[in-house]
């Protein structure tokens, strides 16, 4: 028996394990990956690069009635808020052509669309239905003078 602890003793520091990784192995974030033009509805999971730890949607208006959506894995989120880790989003409408901006850091989180109005969104360039009503009352009243 003796023999056998020495053994045992002896020859366990020579064995060898194919242990590499101690611990919880380290998943990489999977985000939705696309571009598309006037909605939000794309979806393409893909994993991110190990360094990434956001998925972001971003929408930029081009044009009055078109914008571009585009959901990305992202090294850094675009919106700031020191507070509120996790989901972060905002909504802009006018003046400027950027619109939304989301991220998140969960496995396939940028499904997000903003919350606003329809109208604002769709037809941010359109004139207003206000100063076109009252160009034909100024009109009608200037015509019915004479």
């Amino acid at each position: 028996m003796i023999l056998f602890a020495l053994l045992l003793v002896t020859d366990l520091p020579r064995v060898e394990t194919n242990v590499t990784v101690s611990g919880k192995q380290a998943s990489t974030l999977k985000c939705h990956v696309c571009e598309i033009e006037n909605s939000f509805g794309c979806t393409n999971p893909s994993n991110c690069p190990r360094d990434f730890h956001f998925c972001t949607s971003v929408a930029v208006r081009i044009y009055p009635r078109f914008f571009y959506v585009s959901k990305q894995c992202s090294r850094y989120c675009p919106v700031s808020a020191p507070f509120a880790p996790g989901l972060k989003s905002f909504v802009l409408v006018e003046p400027m052509p950027f619109l939304y901006a989301h991220c998140c850091s969960e496995f396939l989180c940028n499904t997000q669309e903003p919350n606003i109005r329809e109208p604002e969104f769709r037809e941010g360039g359109r004139a207003s239905r206000l100063r076109s009503s009252g160009a034909w009352l100024a009109a009608f009243l200037t015509l019915s003078s004479v």
